[in-house]
């Protein structure tokens, strides 16, 4: 049986991965997958069953949760490639402000410090205080590059409101 999907992101999902119609929900893919061990997965209820049959998968949080391993990848039978899927998932999430706040604001973090978290002064002088150097980023102007090109500083915007 052919996975369904019926959420309004089924259309956008069908114009950049038409092969997630592949998908037979063999759950193959949840033997490798990491996430599959947190509690409320089970051999029968999937990570990926979980999210082509929510409402919205947009919306479903769980979608944030893909480590992005690609093992399910290797091991699908049916070659849907269901990483791609939910990265682009996570994009049409993004594009409609539905990504969970703690994702937008790791996003601006990244772009505004070129760090993964804020460098704060407590974290500084403990630094100092060990001997090591203090933490700086010389990705800033690659980021903003790369931010202008992808069309993420546009997508931030429209986020931010």
């Amino acid at each position: 049986m052919l996975i369904s999907i019926q959420c309004e992101a089924r259309n956008g999902l069908m114009e950049r991965r038409p092969l997630v119609e592949r998908c037979f929900k063999c759950s193959v893919c949840a033997l490798v997958c990491p996430i599959q061990y947190q509690e409320e997965y089970s051999p029968t209820q999937s990570y990926v069953y979980d999210l082509f049959t929510c409402d919205n998968v947009l919306a479903n949080p769980n979608l944030w949760s893909c480590a992005s391993c690609h093992k399910c990848t290797e091991i699908c039978p049916q070659d849907v490639n269901p990483a791609h899927v939910f990265l682009n998932l996570k994009e049409l999430s993004f594009e409609q402000g539905l990504a969970p706040q703690g994702v937008v604001a790791l996003i601006k973090t990244i772009i505004t410090t070129g760090l993964s978290f804020p460098v704060t002064s407590v974290t500084q002088r403990l630094r100092e205080g060990l001997g090591l150097p203090p933490i700086t980023s010389t990705a800033q102007e690659e980021l903003k590059l790369i931010v202008n090109r992808t069309g993420l500083e546009e997508k931030m915007r429209k986020v931010a409101g």
